[in-house]
């Protein structure tokens, strides 16, 4: 596999309340993120890394970065595990080998793709949350200003808004494995923007963007 860059960080230690925005299968993860085209991120781990605790714990917990995530990624934890296999990189092969297939050699360690599961960057070891929301903004956005100097800029980005036809199919998926996804069937007026939100009404959908929601899924058959 090539190499990719990397992007490296002086990390300190934040505090938050645990409650993750994290999927546990690659397979499932990567087919939601095909749907509803948001980039990818796996996040290798194990066991009995403390780092990766706290990054699950503290960083991706964090208000900006749960926002952030919910509205442009997918993030799926791959702990190290012979036993469990992924088909999406054109073999099969278990979290162990899918280790060996990205080069992760310390944990944490987040690799970002695209919503079709090419490799872009990877960010290693644990990130405070200010640092992280910095890297989802820069990485989302596919910035190609090195990201020492991006860091030094204030970046508001929250999201790119997006209305995507899916099949019934496509929906029930999304609704099944994305615990961000909802189903609307009546007009919202104070929707959570951040939310996944499938509609069957074309207005409904229609009025869902004008409000701000960043993902709406329109069923068209």
């Amino acid at each position: 596999m090539k190499r990719f860059s990397v992007i490296l960080f002086t990390l300190v230690a934040i505090f938050s309340l645990a409650q993750g925005v994290l999927l546990n299968d690659v397979d499932v993860a990567a087919k939601l993120a095909r749907i509803e085209q948001k980039k990818l991120a796996i996040v290798f781990t194990t066991q009995t890394c403390p780092y990766c605790v706290k990054l699950k714990n503290e960083t991706l917990t964090d208000k900006t970065v749960k926002q952030l995530i919910m509205a442009n990624f997918i993030f799926v934890e791959a702990m190290y595990d012979t036993r469990k296999t992924t088909n999406i990189f054109g073999q099969s092969m278990n979290y162990a080998q899918l280790f060996d297939y990205f080069n992760v050699s310390g944990v944490p360690t987040t690799w970002f793709l695209t919503s079709e599961a090419t490799p872009l960057v990877y960010l290693p070891g644990y990130a405070p949350a200010n640092v992280f929301a910095q890297v989802l903004r820069y990485v989302y956005q596919e910035i190609k200003e090195d990201f020492s100097q991006y860091a030094k800029k204030k970046d508001d980005f929250m999201g790119e808004k997006k209305l995507l036809k899916v099949t019934a199919e496509e929906a029930d998926f999304v609704l099944k494995n994305d615990p961000n996804a909802i189903l609307v069937d009546s007009s919202i007026d104070k929707p959570d923007i951040f939310k996944v939100h499938i509609a069957k009404n074309e207005d409904i959908a229609n009025r869902l963007l004008e409000l701000g929601v960043f993902r709406v899924l329109l069923i068209t058959d």
